[in-house]
């Protein structure tokens, strides 16, 4: 992550009762980075063995910026909220 959007979320980190802030931040983060899509598409389908490359790729773009995304969120946490998120799947 570029150094200054890394200090737009360690400074604002979720603490429970700043969320609309914490969302907007996370937000700005996540659109520059590319990766806001996943918070509104869902993981396409698991392709067939003989789908085309593309439905591949898709698939392992939507994969890796869901990781990205969910590594973004759990670190912009008090570390209270951490702990207590720490099992969650997307």
């Amino acid at each position: 992550m570029s150094s200054h959007l890394s200090v737009i979320l360690t400074q604002n980190k979720l603490t429970g009762e700043n969320f609309n802030d914490w969302k907007r931040n996370l937000l700005i983060v996540l659109n520059f980075e590319k990766h806001s899509f996943v918070l509104t598409q869902p993981r396409p389908p698991t392709p067939a063995i003989d789908a085309p490359d593309r439905d591949f790729v898709a698939l392992e773009r939507w994969d890796n910026s869901n990781l990205s995304a969910m590594c973004y969120i759990k670190t912009s946490m008090s570390n209270v909220l951490q702990k207590q998120h720490e099992e969650h799947q997307t």
